[in-house]
């Protein structure tokens, strides 16, 4: 699965160990891309972004499930 292209609906069909493997497989790509950034320019660049905005939906997803938000 491609962690750079996952849409809100795919993370919210996950199941919580499925979001927390997730998640930590992201932060992972986001270690070796953090080098890369500047050695390869401005596609690491694009690509450590998205993964970023990944990992916000993925954990906003997952405290939505925990039931942990404050509404």
């Amino acid at each position: 699965m491609d962690m750079n292209k996952l849409k809100t609906k795919e993370i919210r069909a996950m199941d919580s160990k499925k979001l927390q493997d997730s998640a930590k497989n992201i932060r992972k790509e986001l270690v070796g891309l953090r080098m890369d950034v500047y050695n390869a320019g401005p596609q690491a660049k694009s690509k450590a972004r998205n993964l970023r905005k990944t990992l916000a939906r993925v954990l906003t997803v997952s405290v939505d499930k925990s039931g942990k938000s404050k509404k």
